[in-house]
């Protein structure tokens, strides 16, 4: 029988463990006394992506990580596979209050592998539950620390960060799990928008913020395009009055920033 890993290296919180001489004696005496089931039932399958740990006795006895067929005698031992392959799991959608108090729907997938079946197997209970629940801690954790949305462009949000609010979920979730032998590939928010008590109202919000803004965009380039007029007629060798420069940029503005059609009034003077 051959081992991956070397006896008495320490793998986490276990470490791989010489079975006494005389539990040895008992389970080739055992193999022995029933052979015919022993040689039916001694063969062990490894398949690629799986790591099968042998537990003798209360001991751990070997690691085998490598695909293939291992003949072992099974009295006293328990033979436990555990899958590394990648695995996706959905946090679910959760309602969660982000920096400003605003109840977010929110939902994650992450993607995640064991790295190391001794821990995965001896530290915690079942290791794809421990890391789903994890994961759903740390989506709340995180999400409450940035608002869904922000005026300043300069402040991280939920909406225009996500790199950094991946990345950050993705090292606390690792920090979490490490001891359970996982190893966080990626941790992406899947679902995000504002929770439907409140969805009218930030709506109302938005597009008054946005019709704000182009008010603002509209003031600012009718500003430009007066005194570009201005600075025009003077260059062109046309005298403004103070009082008519005044009226041109009255009237200029008036036209630019309308909504509506404007219709040109003529002072008619007696």
């Amino acid at each position: 029988m051959s081992s991956s890993v070397k006896p008495d290296e320490e793998i986490g919180e276990a470490a791989v463990e010489e079975v006494p001489w005389y539990m040895n004696l008992l389970r080739y005496t055992l193999g022995l006394l029933l052979l015919p089931i022993t040689l039916i039932s001694m063969w062990n399958v490894v398949q690629p992506n799986e790591t099968l740990i042998v537990v003798c006795f209360g001991k751990l006895a070997q690691v085998i990580p490598t695909p293939g067929c291992y003949p072992i005698v099974n009295w006293g031992c328990t033979f436990l596979k555990l899958s590394t392959k990648q695995t996706t799991i959905d946090t679910g959608k959760s309602t969660i209050s982000d920096l400003n108090g605003n109840p977010v729907i929110v939902s994650a997938v992450v993607n995640y592998h064991i790295e190391n079946a001794v821990k995965a197997v001896f530290n915690v209970e079942n290791v794809h539950n421990y890391v789903h629940i994890n994961a759903g801690t740390v989506l709340k954790s995180v999400v409450s620390k940035y608002p869904y949305e922000c005026k300043d462009h300069n402040q991280p949000s939920l909406k225009t960060c996500s790199d950094e609010v991946r990345a950050e979920l993705v090292r606390e979730l690792r920090a979490r799990t490490k001891m359970a032998g996982v190893e966080v590939a990626s941790f992406d928010l899947s679902d995000l928008y504002y929770a439907p008590e409140i969805a009218s109202a930030m709506l109302v919000r938005q597009q008054a913020q946005a019709m704000l803004d182009a008010r603002q965009l509209i003031v600012d380039g009718a500003v430009g395009i007066v005194g570009s007029a201005l600075h025009g007629l003077s260059q062109n060798g046309v005298t403004v009055t103070e009082g008519e420069a005044c009226r041109i940029a009255s009237n200029l503005l008036c036209v630019l920033c309308s909504e509506g059609h404007t219709q040109n009034v003529i002072p008619m003077q007696g």
